[in-house]
């Protein structure tokens, strides 16, 4: 065989191309993370009575609890809210709660079949 130098011109310029996409991709990536633990700090905006579709009447606001009989179905967040399901004997309601003060915003009531 012959020893003759082969042009590498075309893998140098394919892997500098490679290199550059890794170090845009690696920044991304990082700049992505700190956005979000930045954003994590504020709070999502309260879910609007009309997103859940029905007619929601406000309640006044008062401490939740519970009445003989009640016990707790489901909890799940609702925006800056807290939605709690309620069964009881006599039906089950539907409870957005401020979890800052433990007040109700809006109550949906569903009668028992």
């Amino acid at each position: 065989m012959t020893d003759q130098p082969q042009n590498l011109r075309g893998l140098k310029a394919v892997v500098g191309g490679m290199g550059v996409l890794i170090v845009i991709g690696t920044a991304v990536v990082v700049g992505t993370i700190i956005h979000r633990l930045y954003d994590r700090n504020s709070a999502p905006p309260s879910m609007p009575a009309a997103a859940l579709g029905t007619q929601v009447a406000p309640i006044a606001a008062t401490a939740a609890t519970l009445q003989p009989g009640e016990h707790i179905a489901g909890i799940a967040a609702a925006g800056a809210d807290v939605a709690v399901w309620v069964n009881s004997p006599a039906g089950a309601r539907l409870l957005l709660l401020d979890p800052a003060t433990g007040q109700i915003r809006v109550g949906l009531t569903e009668a028992a079949k």
